[in-house]
């Protein structure tokens, strides 16, 4: 028997509020945030791993409207993250502080920090005694950086703290799969050069609403037990990269080809009472006759025939049941309606018994005949094509339940058949227009960043290609790049694709590490730059983005009233 994917549609467990030690309210320990679109990873800078891994979301449950003002809520008015245990019942009451994958909404960015700091312990009134390193996107904007009173905060991209963790040189062409958005981004001899880098509009988050339609429309009947947590998994653990689409999709044409390959994804469903009725039959089919033989005995059963024939027996009695109460539909329907009205019986004594019994017989005969012509119409002589029919059909009906197989289990009603859907969603990443995005695929972007530099420097990226980002875990995402690489490159050229350690990890863990350094106070923003340089200054760093000041407001002169210089103030003096 093939082999079924169950899907394990994992449960949140909310976030326990963690110990803080006098070492971490004493001893001024940085705190890490890695504030991604997707996840939200928060540790202190002398762990080796995060102590908070939760969804970047934030839950607004409905008021139960039957409870009164008074009654406590049943659930938290808000819910952030890990504490938002069952996300599809909640799925229209979700928001997030990102617009893709930068901060625009900033309370609830501020209701995330609370969730924070709460889940550390961090009790200080008023404040957080801590200096942070937190990630951002590539090529934010410029907007207020400081908030809670921290004594200092340094800003990066989550993409080069990756890259310098990897230790993988300073020049590298690196590609940041994320959950919204894909970044090309060049470094060359430490250098981003930000002119030169793009932006693909499409991440991890798309592909997964794009499966979900691709399911939705092929299986209608479970639209409801197809959700978006359930294709979540899916795109995760069974989603692959093909090395040649297009082969990949003719290969599935033919039909050994699907048999062997397809993906069966068990769906859950309630089991109906009626298919517990074939016990006995399963025990045969096992080889258990043994049990067979000791659960047929307080049924008056002799033998694996003699139970066949009962069985044979009763479909045949409850078919014939069946017909005899359609015809006896159809009779009724054919009877002549009888006007009905009220009968005046006779006043003398003699002559109304005369005609009670004669009303009696009357009935009596109606009933007769009625019911005369109910049986002629289930088994008539006179029409021998019907009758022959009839019996030909019980014949063809007694051979089906002989040698029919038995009917499916109805656990394969409720399966999911993956065939090209798990190569289709993450072909996006190179293929925007199939789901209507004008925007070129990652191939054609990176041979766009190619050609901006010379090729020496072309040369240099192409021999360091860095993959990061949740959404570079597909299988067969390096061995398609470096395809593709061979293809756009010139005759003979070499080039190499790298992948990160752990791509989802590996931002936090770049900026545990610089956080951890000597220099990293140099490197944060003060409270009293703050007041100085303002909101949005940022002090630069080699992980951080490049600062741009504002320009200042345009003031356009042209629409203020004009006033005519050469008018003369002349006095009027009007005599009462």
């Amino acid at each position: 028997m093939e082999d079924v994917l169950v899907l394990k549609d994992y449960k949140t467990v909310p976030d326990i509020v963690h110990e803080y030690s006098p070492t971490l309210k004493f001893g001024h320990i940085p705190l890490v945030i890695d504030n991604g679109s997707y996840q939200c990873r928060v540790g202190w800078s002398i762990n080796d791993e995060p102590n908070l891994i939760f969804k970047n979301l934030i839950a607004r449950p409905r008021k139960d409207r039957c409870k009164k003002d008074a009654e406590p809520p049943a659930t938290p008015p808000i819910q952030i993250g890990n504490d938002i245990v069952n996300i599809e019942a909640v799925r229209f009451q979700l928001k997030t502080q990102f617009d893709k994958n930068v901060v625009t909404h900033f309370e609830a960015q501020e209701q995330v920090f609370d969730y924070i700091f709460s889940h550390l312990g961090i009790d200080n009134d008023g404040s957080v005694p801590h200096p942070i390193a937190m990630t951002e996107a590539f090529v934010t904007p410029n907007y207020s950086r400081q908030c809670y009173g921290v004594p200092g905060v340094s800003y990066g991209v989550d993409s080069l703290f990756s890259m310098y963790k990897n230790d993988i040189g300073d020049t590298a062409l690196i590609v940041n799969c994320g959950y919204h958005t894909i970044h090309i981004i060049p470094v060359i001899r430490g250098q981003v050069i930000v002119d030169h880098a793009r932006r693909i509009n499409l991440g991890g988050s798309e592909m997964i609403y794009y499966l979900h339609k691709l399911l939705q429309l092929k299986y209608p009947v479970h639209v409801n037990a197809i959700t978006m947590s359930r294709v979540e998994e899916i795109l995760q653990e069974h989603c692959s990269i093909a090395l040649d689409y297009q082969e990949e999709i003719r290969k599935w044409a033919n039909p050994d080809y699907y048999e062997a390959n397809v993906k069966r994804v068990q769906l859950p469903y309630v089991q109906t009472a009626s298919s517990s009725g074939l016990t006995g039959m399963d025990m045969i089919e096992d080889g258990d006759t043994d049990e067979f033989n000791e659960a047929i005995k307080g049924f008056d059963i002799k033998s694996y025939e003699d139970l066949q024939r009962q069985i044979t027996n009763i479909h045949m009695r409850i078919e014939k049941n069946k017909q005899r109460i359609v015809a006896a539909a159809t009779a009724e329907e054919n009877l002549e309606t009888r006007p009905t009205g009220r009968l005046n019986p006779p006043t003398e004594p003699e002559a109304f018994q005369t005609w009670l019994n004669e009303t009696r017989s009357k009935r009596w005969q109606l009933f007769f005949n009625e019911f005369l012509l109910i049986c002629s119409s289930i088994s008539r002589e006179a029409d021998s094509d019907s009758e022959a029919d009839g019996e030909r059909l019980m014949e063809l009906e007694e051979a089906l339940r002989e040698y029919e197989p038995p009917p499916a289990n109805s656990s394969q009603h409720h399966q999911l058949h993956l065939a090209i859907e798990p190569l289709r969603a993450p072909e996006l990443m190179f293929q925007p227009s199939m789901m209507g995005n004008l925007e070129a695929g990652l191939a054609e972007t990176m041979e766009y960043v190619f050609k901006h530099f010379s090729p020496e420097d072309q040369l240099l990226l192409a021999n360091n290609v860095f993959l990061t980002g949740g959404s570079s875990q597909f299988p067969g995402l390096k061995e398609r790049l470096e395809r593709e690489l061979l293809e756009m490159r010139p005759f003979q050229s070499t080039h190499k694709v790298v992948v990160a350690k752990n791509p989802s990890l590996d931002a936090w863990y770049g900026a545990r590490d610089f956080a951890g350094s000597n220099e990293f106070e140099n490197w944060c923003i003060s409270k009293e730059d703050y007041y100085e340089m303002g909101g949005e200054y940022l002090k630069e760093h080699y992980a951080s983005n490049k600062y741009y000041k504002s320009p200042a407001p345009i003031v356009d002169n042209s629409l203020a009233p004009s006033i005519d210089a050469n008018v003369v103030k002349e006095e009027i003096v009007v005599d009462c």
